[in-house]
């Protein structure tokens, strides 16, 4: 069972569930709780995490970040028959490359960032537009395509870095679990073979180096979304359903 902030959902059936809500901005506000939840698969829920996500926390949208065939064949699991929305918007899963084990990961991530093809950008789009309605953003471990999204988010909202490397972090004491449960899944244990080790941890090396990576683009998060089409009224508009409310001046 995953760890979670006071009153968000105790989920059995995946092991790095976790809302996004509490997290606090360079200018003070803070993420409103229950809006933006960040996880691994979902296709293992039990019942009752179903009865909480749906009836409880009343999630609209599932943004499944995993590849085409990997969603079909590993299946959505029991929110399928519910209605709750989906939507596929596939990140390349890690490939093994030349890189050196210490650079997978982080090597990875900017190849999405950088590259004109990637589903990235839609995916936040899309949670610009539906921002303040509940929704999940998940792959398969909840670890990169995932923290990738997340962090982009975080960045546009104006969370600090520290905050964001932080809630990476969070992902590190769930992946042994994460890693047991893919050893009886042959997709993902296949995987397992042909990836160094480093690419089933989360080390803070790697969000760094992503962050800056980030800071060397023109205009920052801001200007990598500009660029591809998520305009000043659509971040404006994730903003304004994430965060809540400026306290009053005295």
């Amino acid at each position: 069972m995953s760890t979670h902030p006071a009153g968000a959902p105790d989920i059995r059936g995946a092991f790095n569930f976790r809302d996004l809500g509490g997290l606090t901005t360079s200018d003070g506000r803070r993420i409103r709780p229950g809006v933006l939840f960040r996880s691994d698969t979902l296709q293992a829920l039990t019942d009752d995490d179903v009865a909480r996500l749906v009836d409880h926390w009343g999630i609209e949208l599932l943004v499944d970040l995993r590849m085409g065939r990997e969603a079909v064949a590993e299946g959505r699991g029991p929110l399928a028959n519910t209605g709750v929305c989906y939507l596929n918007a596939p990140l390349q899963d890690l490939a093994p490359s030349d890189r050196p084990e210490k650079e997978q990961t982080v090597g990875f991530y900017l190849d999405h960032l950088h590259s004109p093809d990637s589903a990235l950008a839609t995916a936040l789009r899309v949670v610009c537009v539906q921002a303040g309605r509940p929704l999940v953003v998940h792959c398969a471990a909840g670890k990169d395509r995932t923290g990738l999204v997340t962090a982009l988010l975080l960045r546009l909202l104006g969370v600090p870095d520290d905050a964001i490397v932080a809630d990476y972090l969070r992902t590190a004491p769930n992946m042994p679990r994460i890693v047991q449960r893919f050893l009886e899944w042959p997709r993902y244990r296949d995987h397992l073979t042909r990836v160094p080790a480093e690419v089933y941890r989360a080390e803070k090396h790697t969000m760094i180096g992503f962050l800056a990576a980030v800071d060397a683009i023109p205009g920052g998060a801001v200007g990598w979304a500009n660029a591809r089409g998520i305009d000043d009224v659509l971040i404006a508009r994730l903003r304004d359903g994430l965060l809540e409310s400026r306290p009053p001046q005295p």
